[in-house]
C-alpha cells in the first residue's frame, strides 16, 4: 500500500492494472502537487492512454437517451515542462448507448474539454467536481454546453 501523499504508485508498471477504485483511493491520498510533479513525460502518455481506453467501460448507457455528440479532450503540457500551450488530443463519441474513441479531427466535435492531466486524474476517479474544476479555471468547456453538462452523469467516476 503506498503512503499518504506519496505518488511512488505513478511509476510501477502497475498503473495499467489498478482497478478504479483502487486508483480513485490512491489520486485521493496523493497531494496535488506530487501528481503535478509525477505526471509528466512517459508517466503522464501512459496515464492518459489508460484514463482514454477505459473511459467506454465506466460509460452509463442507460443514460444516453438523447446524447450523441464527439467530445474533443486536450490536455495541455503535451510539449514536457508542463507548457500548457501544446496539447494531446483525444477524441470520443458518444451514440446509441456506446462510447468509442474516435480519430481526432474525423469530425468537428460538438464539445472541446480542455485541462492539465492532474485535474483530469482527479475528475474521473470522483475526487474532484468538474463544476468546481470549471470555476477555478482549471477546465474549459466550448461547444454544446447543455450536452457537456450531461457528461458527469454518463460515465461512473471513481469507485463503483
Amino acid at each position: 500500500m503506498t503512503v499518504r501523499g506519496s505518488a511512488g504508485w505513478l511509476e510501477s508498471d502497475g498503473l495499467t492494472a489498478l482497478d478504479a477504485g483502487e486508483l480513485a483511493r490512491l489520486v485521493d491520498r496523493t497531494s496535488e502537487r506530487e501528481l503535478r510533479h509525477r505526471l509528466i513525460g512517459g508517466v503522464r502518455e501512459i496515464a492518459l492512454r489508460e484514463i482514454f481506453r477505459r473511459m467506454p467501460e465506466y460509460l452509463r448507457p442507460a443514460r444516453t437517451a438523447g446524447f450523441d455528440a464527439v467530445i474533443s479532450w486536450q490536455i495541455t503540457g503535451a510539449g514536457g515542462g508542463g507548457r500548457r500551450e501544446t496539447v494531446d488530443e483525444y477524441w470520443l463519441r458518444v451514440h446509441d448507448g456506446r462510447c468509442t474513441l474516435e480519430s481526432p479531427g474525423a469530425t468537428p466535435p460538438d464539445i472541446t474539454i480542455r485541462t492539465d492531466p492532474t485535474t483530469l486524474l482527479r475528475i474521473v476517479t470522483g475526487n474532484e467536481d468538474p463544476v468546481l474544476a470549471v470555476l477555478k479555471q482549471r477546465l474549459s468547456v466550448r461547444g454544446d454546453l447543455a450536452q457537456a453538462a450531461r457528461l458527469p452523469k454518463l460515465f461512473s467516476a471513481g469507485p463503483l
